[in-house]
């Protein structure tokens, strides 16, 4: 099952998910984001970063819903971070059961059976280090990633999943629903090897929804009161930083106990345990960086975890920790490695995929991470392994861009000028120099009617807007000339592109002229021939009258004799 969908239509390609991804499961394949199932941990990362609404996370919501409409008995396992979203429990509680819930505990129940656990593994002291395991997450990234330490993850299940056991055992029959901020308990709940504990999973911003659309109908406001009796409270200290360890009764140090969240201190930790490093403590680790107040699913409701840490100190006791204590036999796990195999790469391949990306020298891998990868040569690597499109290096594009930019310029037939707030030249390419004959003086600084003196466009470059065309002749360039002025930043700088119009208007000019001489001499040509005419025409016409009067005498003697 995909836990985290992408939507295509939404994505921007900004890359924010793929930098963010602790893993790099988040890769950039054929033009989008892609998500490798295999090796996605479920932190969440790339869903809460995205800001173009481009990544949807599975629901269980409406399945619940049916429950309820349908009549099941349901039992809601709060997970401690709900103080962040709803710090008072009381009136929360009492909306739960307006909606249809049964039983409502808070997932706290769970942690104590999990903190006692971990007290009984210190005091047995058989492990080298005892990881914690209430962040699937960082269970899943060990199996996957640190295969070596899975001996070293404690073999407990998380709050969620003993709490789910709990409820079972207590209220035979009820279908378990845990209330999360985060996204990786989803696939842990459908987990083979908890079968039984979870039947469902609601995101805190699918029931924050819910609360809304259901509102309950209270006849005043009640002022926020303490949640109810916990016995070993501190476990409500669960979802923040060193939670865990302020809930171990600290009779007996045995193991030094350290803590850390977010996924970069995470992997820091576990790289110096697998190096040797570290022998005899015990880690709390967290996925999140603010522990589960940090969840990935909270970045789309209204929260504050400075609120949630207040309400968690107001009901609790310091004094009141977690000792050791005799447990089901359902909270032990199993843990299992599950490394991901990794294609080896030649150092030949990757320095011929490095200059492939562009990165023809050393000097040339910057290492920015603007694509998604701390260096140059794990992005080569990726891209070897088909994870990233190897045109995506934004140092690359920019420098390609200048190249092809300055290569324009520079050969460009058309004069280029830039000029500032005053009008003063600040860059000027060769052809410019070359048409204004300025190969021996640098006009930089230098006024523009200095070098185009004409008094139209000087007026025209004091106030104009977007992009203007203005032609002039100089004589003293020989020159005419086709202005093309565009203003950039509200004037402050004014791009004049000068096309040189001699050569084109010269040969019109020229062309003009013999279309002139071609006609005046056809003009001849006529006249000569319309005179021509006229005169064999009057000779025509004379030997015509003559042929008639001779006609008119024949007749007229015929007549006679007759």
């Amino acid at each position: 099952m995909s836990y985290i969908q992408l939507s295509e239509a939404n994505c921007r390609n900004c890359l924010r998910c793929v930098r963010v991804c602790p893993t790099k499961a988040m890769t950039y394949q054929n033009h989008q984001p892609t998500i490798l199932e295999d090796e996605c941990i479920l932190c969440g990362k790339c869903y809460a970063i995205c800001p173009h609404s481009a990544k949807k996370v599975h629901s269980d919501v409406d399945q619940v819903r049916q429950w309820i409409a349908q009549g099941q008995p349901l039992a809601l396992s709060i997970a401690p971070s709900f103080a962040s979203v709803w710090p008072d429990y009381p009136r929360l509680k009492r909306q739960l059961e307006a909606i249809g819930f049964q039983v409502i505990e808070e997932t706290a129940v769970g942690a104590r059976l999990v903190s006692q656990a971990y007290m009984k593994l210190i005091e047995e002291h058989q492990m080298k280090n005892i990881l914690s395991t209430c962040c699937p997450a960082v269970v899943t990234y060990v199996e996957k990633n640190f295969p070596e330490l899975v001996d070293q993850l404690a073999p407990v299940v998380s709050p969620m999943i003993a709490h789910g056991y709990d409820l079972k055992e207590r209220y035979p029959g009820v279908k378990t629903v845990f209330l999360t901020p985060c996204i990786a308990k989803q696939k842990e709940a459908a987990d083979p090897r908890f079968a039984g504990a979870i039947d469902a999973v609601l995101t805190m911003p699918d029931l924050s929804v819910w609360l809304k659309d259901e509102p309950v109908n209270e006849d005043e406001e009640q002022p926020e009161v303490r949640w109810e009796s916990l016995k070993a409270s501190t476990v409500r200290m669960y979802p923040t930083p060193g939670g865990v360890i302020r809930t171990l009764s600290s009779s007996d140090e045995v193991y030094e106990r350290v803590s850390a969240e977010g996924m970069d201190r995470v992997r820091d930790a576990l790289k110096s345990i697998a190096q040797g490093h570290m022998e005899g403590y015990f880690f709390e680790l967290s996925a999140c960086e603010q522990s589960c107040l940090g969840g990935p699913l909270l970045c789309h409701v209204d929260h504050s975890e400075w609120r949630a840490r207040s309400a968690i100190r107001r009901n609790m006791d310091p004094q009141d920790q977690v000792r050791q204590a005799q447990l089901p036999a359902n909270l032990r796990a199993k843990w299992q490695a599950d490394p991901i195999e990794r294609t080896t790469h030649t150092e030949e391949e990757i320095k011929d995929m490095l200059f492939l990306m562009g990165k023809t020298t050393r000097e040339k891998e910057l290492d920015c991470g603007a694509c998604g990868y701390e260096s140059c040569r794990a992005k080569a690597i990726a891209v070897l392994e088909g994870k990233a499109d190897p045109k995506l290096c934004l140092p690359y594009a920019l420098e390609h861009a200048q190249s092809i930019s300055n290569l324009i310029i520079e050969n460009t037939p058309n004069g280029i000028l830039v000029l500032d707030e005053h009008n003063c030249v600040r860059e000027i390419n060769p052809a410019a120099l070359n048409m204004m004959n300025l190969q021996e003086i640098d006009p930089i600084g230098m006024p523009v009617e200095s070098i185009l003196p004409d008094q139209g466009l000087h007026e025209l470059l004091q106030d104009f807007v977007g992009v203007q065309y203005y032609r002039c002749e100089y004589p003293q360039y020989h020159k005419i000339l086709n202005h093309a002025m565009i203003s950039i930043e509200d004037h402050r700088y004014v791009i004049l592109i000068l096309m040189d119009l001699t050569v084109e208007e010269t040969k019109e000019k020229v062309i003009r002229q013999m279309q002139m001489k071609t006609a005046e001499v056809a003009q001849t040509v006529i006249d000569d021939q319309m005179r021509v005419v006229q005169e064999i025409a009057s000779l025509l016409g004379e030997t015509t009258a003559k042929s008639k009067v001779a006609l008119t005498r024949l007749m007229k003697a015929m007549d006679e004799d007759d």
